[in-house]
């Protein structure tokens, strides 16, 4: 008798945590902000959201990337690195494209792949 709840516990626990470490459910992809009416969709993106957001112009030497705009097709926006972050977003990478000359003004093209963390 002490034999078969020992051998139950056992399984039992077996169960538990191969339940634990099964593979995360897939998430279906964001909605954009058309078809969600009233709500923002930098503050309620699901978490682990991720998003490639690129650059509304040219970076250069001495603008700040916190004020810098960045359009994001995923999300229906255009924020600022600034408001991104405050809305939960971080940045994963960031890719830097060659230098550029636009109209007398020369800087590099900027990508940003975005993660919703909270």
């Amino acid at each position: 008798m002490v034999k078969r709840i020992l051998l139950l516990t056992a399984a039992l626990a077996a169960a538990i945590l191969a339940g634990c470490t099964s593979a995360p459910s897939h998430r279906s992809p964001f909605e954009a902000k058309a078809d969600r009416d009233g709500l923002d969709p930098l503050i309620d993106a699901p978490l682990r959201t991720q998003a490639v957001c690129k650059g509304t112009g040219l970076f250069s030497a001495g603008m700040k990337l916190g004020g810098f705009s960045f359009e994001c097709p995923d999300l229906d926006v255009v924020a600022t690195m600034n408001e991104l972050r405050d809305a939960g977003w971080r940045v994963e990478t960031i890719r830097i494209g060659h230098q550029e000359v636009d109209s007398e003004e020369s800087g590099s093209q900027l990508t940003v792949t975005m993660r919703k963390v909270y």
